[in-house]
């Protein structure tokens, strides 16, 4: 069962990663490509004011949040069983 917390919680941060990027991408064709630009873009959860003000996919950038945040969270969960279960298994 230890595995397959572990498992789970891979595909998790997979998950995590593929909406980081997703945002990042729908970032990047709003925002000018400035070296303020490409920092906001790097950057995009932190300065999601200043990227919806340039851009027009507000909805799908918070979409990309939520599923980053989502992701994360159950990768965590995941983890912290995978952990428990792997000690309790000695």
């Amino acid at each position: 069962m230890a595995s397959a917390a572990a498992f789970i919680a891979w595909i998790a941060l997979a998950g995590a990663l593929a909406s980081f990027v997703v945002g990042a991408i729908l970032a990047a064709r709003g925002t000018k490509a400035g070296a303020m630009g490409w920092l906001a873009v790097a950057v995009w959860p932190f300065a999601l004011a200043r990227v919806k003000a340039t851009t027009g996919q507000s909805d799908k950038l918070n979409k990309a949040l939520v599923a980053m945040i989502a992701c994360l969270m159950i990768a965590a969960a995941a983890w912290s069983a995978a952990a428990n279960l792997h000690r309790f298994a000695r």
